[in-house]
């Protein structure tokens, strides 16, 4: 492999909803061979400025950017491309309408233009949308499988090749384990412990949290049944904090012990 030797997936932001000045919310950098491949453009987009991360996207001569969904915490970071790239090539690539009834028109271009932003995306000289379908996708010759998920306006995950499969912004489902089988690597959703089920006064939490999201003990059960390496818990709770999140992965460990709350810019690489 040209660069790097060993591919490496970057946490740029691990927060979901809100940014806080720890987390920034929902982006993730994968770097193999010359091609970095960037997943949802939540404000954690904003450390490719840094070194070493900046280094990486100026020696890529590929650069893919994947939506799990349109949902503002997650494509923020669109604002940014410019600024990051410069006018050079770059495919966005995003669910067809079968998979989240969202047609071409309605999704990235209509979030990238005026008066939102000053130049409109199909006007940025490079830029290219491209339609993913549920499967297995080839890109840069990497295959990308999608699934659709279960979450208000319709998210969906990621699998690249069988190095780590990303599931965010939706409820706990079984068939994530079935995807993820094989993977050395799942990241996974965490918005609530899982703990207050047990707790009378957080039944609204719970409810709530449930009709959209999964609890820190529901992926932890996922990762085991799909025996996966390790389990990265991401997409946090931004009105919870960095104990809560300690207490969080102790509490997924008596389920899955492979299981760590990732900080910001933590680097994972993988062995091929």
């Amino acid at each position: 492999m040209a660069y790097p030797e060993t591919p490496r997936l970057t946490f740029l932001g691990t927060q979901g909803w809100i940014p806080t000045p720890r987390r920034s919310t929902t982006s993730l950098a994968f770097e193999i061979e010359d091609v970095l491949f960037l997943f949802d453009a939540g404000t954690g987009l904003a450390r490719m400025l840094q070194e070493p991360l900046a280094g990486a996207a100026r020696r890529a001569t590929e650069l893919h950017l994947f939506l799990t969904h349109y949902h503002l915490d997650h494509s923020a970071g669109l604002a940014y491309l410019s600024g990051l790239f410069g006018e050079r090539p770059l495919t966005v690539h995003i669910p067809g309408p079968e998979l989240n009834g969202v047609g071409v028109p309605d999704g990235v271009p209509a979030l990238v233009r005026r008066p939102f932003h000053p130049v409109a995306f199909a006007d940025h000289a490079g830029y290219s949308l491209q339609t993913l379908t549920a499967g297995d996708n080839r890109v840069a010759g990497i295959t990308v499988r999608v699934r659709p998920q279960r979450h208000p306006d319709t998210s969906v995950g990621y699998r690249v090749e069988d190095l780590f499969t990303f599931v965010t912004d939706t409820v706990a489902d079984p068939a994530s384990a079935d995807f993820a089988r094989g993977s050395q690597v799942l990241l996974h959703e965490a918005w609530i412990d899982g703990a207050e089920e047990a707790e009378p006064a957080h039944q609204e939490l719970v409810r709530n949290t449930y009709r959209s999201h999964t609890s820190a003990r529901q992926a932890a059960a996922i990762a085991a049944e799909a025996g996966v390496d390790e389990l990265y818990l991401i997409h946090l709770n931004p009105l919870f904090g960095e104990d809560y999140y300690a207490a969080m992965q102790r509490s997924a460990q008596t389920i899955f012990p492979a299981t760590t709350v990732p900080s910001d810019l933590l680097v994972r690489g993988f062995r091929t």
